[in-house]
């Protein structure tokens, strides 16, 4: 197995080189981005590169397919030793029959006669061997396809979305259940195309409560994650939503007290909204904070210290904002520019806390969407709102199935 490197501006211009030399063979097997240029780290381009190559895959792939070609051997060995036998013994009788003619019949006219008859009874004899391997053929082929099926191999009218999806950072064994799960579609054929199914699909398969939904009763919601994923900012998006657009009462608390800018961004943000804010100093008394200050809020979200996922300790500190029993909902907030191994260990370590939700952020910071799918296959938590930018309240939007097909699968449709 050979492996090649190319590099690219971007992801795509890297799989077009890939596809442009190896084929649509080729596989993705490594990606990485790296810096080039620039002075002192300054100004420098970022680029993608690739690691592929092509893997050659004999037609059977397991032990049913290679017992189906073994059955269609043995069935045109019988079908040529029967032939020859016929042959075999029409060309003893033909011969007898050219003898007699030589010996009894002088007649030129007679012996040509006789020629063609064996000519075209040869003829009919070879067509119908031909007709016997095609069809063998023709069934062999399909009890491959079907024991593929049966046994979840992707087929090679496949590989396009395939090879999209893993460039894009989905991993093979969901990539292959995406794909078992759209041709298990009511109307879908061998004819129809992928691009075609996959709008109505996705609506399917992202099936979410997006967003945070409100009733009657105050919700009271926290926000959890890493450092760094823009929590913060991505608060003061929703709270412009809820109050702006939606025309609900929203009161902020920060318990972000580790860091003064933390306490000082979010305050600037609810003084130019208009909106209630308080600093929790305390997990203990956040319950009377909330009846004294925000008993008349629709909404009251909770912004928590940005922690580690490496340090226990801190996690532990954030569980009296997401185990009360007043709290509604736990959103975990996640960068999608993370690296995916990162990803899996943050989710995990704050999977501690019981969040609800998933808020993705950074969106714009990456061009590498494959996560979605492999957060929702590994997890199962709904994602609630996509955030990509840094305006308020206009880079968010609620991850609705569309809005994830518009990430994952932009440049599939390009």
């Amino acid at each position: 197995m050979q492996v090649k490197r190319y590099t690219g501006e971007t992801i795509q211009d890297a799989i077009f080189k890939v596809k442009a030399d190896l084929g649509p063979e080729a596989v993705i097997i490594d990606r990485r981005k790296y810096k080039e240029g620039g002075i002192f780290g300054f100004f420098a381009k970022t680029k993608i590169e690739v690691l592929a190559t092509i893997e050659v895959k004999t037609e059977a792939e397991n032990p049913e397919e290679i017992n189906a070609i073994k059955e269609f051997i043995n069935d045109v060995k019988t079908e040529d030793k029967d032939f020859n036998s016929q042959n075999e013994t029409q060309n003893n009788a033909n011969f007898n029959a050219k003898e007699a003619v030589q010996n009894n019949y002088k007649n030129d006219d007679l012996k040509q006669t006789k020629q063609k008859k064996f000519d075209l009874q040869t003829e009919l004899a070879n067509n119908k061997k031909d007709n016997q391997v095609k069809t063998a053929k023709e069934n062999l082929s399909k009890k491959i396809k079907s024991v593929r099926k049966s046994n979840n191999q992707i087929s090679t009218a496949d590989d396009n979305i395939y090879n999209y999806l893993l460039a894009q950072g989905v991993e093979s064994r969901f990539i292959t259940k995406f794909i078992r799960e759209l041709e298990k579609e009511e109307d879908f054929t061998e004819d129809t195309s992928f691009k075609e199914k996959l709008p109505k699909f996705c609506n399917k398969y992202f099936d979410f409560e997006s967003g945070i939904n409100l009733n009657s009763k105050q919700k009271v919601v926290s926000f959890i994650g890493p450092t760094g994923v823009g929590k913060t900012t991505t608060i003061a998006k929703v709270a412009a939503i809820f109050s702006v657009e939606k025309n609900k009462k929203v009161g902020l608390i920060t318990a972000d007290t580790y860091r003064i800018a933390a306490v000082e961004q979010l305050q600037t943000y609810s003084d130019i909204i208009d909106l209630p804010f308080a600093v929790s100093y305390s997990g203990d008394k956040l319950k009377d904070l909330i009846d004294n200050r925000f008993n008349d809020c629709d909404l009251v979200l909770i912004d928590t210290p940005g922690s580690s996922w490496k340090d226990q300790l801190q996690l532990a500190r954030l569980k009296m904002y997401t185990a009360a029993d007043f709290i509604d909902e736990t959103h975990l907030v996640v960068s999608m520019n993370t690296k995916s191994s990162d990803l899996k260990s943050i989710i995990n370590k704050f999977g501690s806390l019981n969040p609800d939700h998933m808020l993705l952020t950074k969106l714009d910071e990456t061009e590498s969407y494959g996560d979605l799918i492999n957060l929702k296959e590994n997890y199962g938590l709904p994602f609630s709102f996509l955030s990509f930018g840094q305006d308020v309240p206009e880079d968010i939007e609620a991850a609705k199935a569309d809005n994830l097909r518009k990430y994952l699968f932009g440049d599939y449709y390009a």
